[in-house]
């Protein structure tokens, strides 16, 4: 029991001189480790106050900003299809008729609504057109907006497109609308 008594008091006394000696042996070591890895290069150089300014100005003076040229996306191109007659429809029997009835609902109670072309239907994202004129999968433009082409019905022939919403009412509310629609350069359908 003295002897812990004596130990506690030995290293209470010596605890600064301990701590010490332990950070200049890591200081050490990682001085050596240092000076070991940056053999042959110009680490020495660079950590040298007067020759870092000599570094850095040739090291600048030789950069070559004729060769660096800013990378802008370009803007793509858009081609017309032309005016189609808008409508809109949801999930439930009255937009569906049969296909509305009895859809299974996911982990949050939400109707899953599984489009034509075997797609979920989503809000702001999937539409209903003539797949004769536009295929499943076609990403069209109206208004700036991209849909993508995931449904097809019986009422969508021609120069229509249906787009889809989760609710009845913001779909009754969207009515008939007529737009331009387009589609993006060289992803023309039937090229």
């Amino acid at each position: 029991m003295n002897y812990s008594k004596n130990m506690k008091r030995y290293f209470s006394k010596y605890r600064i001189h301990l701590a010490l000696v332990g950070i200049a042996i890591l200081l050490i070591v990682t001085i050596a480790a240092c000076s070991h890895h940056s053999e042959g290069t110009d680490v020495e150089a660079l950590t040298t106050t007067p020759k870092t300014t000599e570094v850095v100005t040739e090291i600048v003076a030789q950069t070559d900003t004729s060769t660096v040229t800013p990378t802008t996306k370009p803007e793509p191109e858009y081609v017309s299809l032309g005016e189609f007659k808008l409508t809109a429809y949801c999930g439930c029997s009255k937009c569906c008729g049969v296909w509305g009835e009895n859809r299974p609902v996911d982990s949050e109670g939400k109707t899953i609504v599984m489009t034509a072309g075997g797609y979920r239907a989503v809000e702001g994202i999937t539409v209903a057109a003539d797949t004769n004129v536009l295929p499943f999968g076609t990403k069209i433009y109206i208004d700036g907006h991209e849909y993508t082409v995931q449904d097809r019905g019986g009422a969508v022939n021609g120069n229509k497109i249906d787009i889809y919403f989760e609710n009845h009412q913001d779909a009754w509310n969207f009515g008939v609308q007529y737009k331009e629609v387009f589609i993006l350069k060289g992803s023309e359908p039937n090229d």
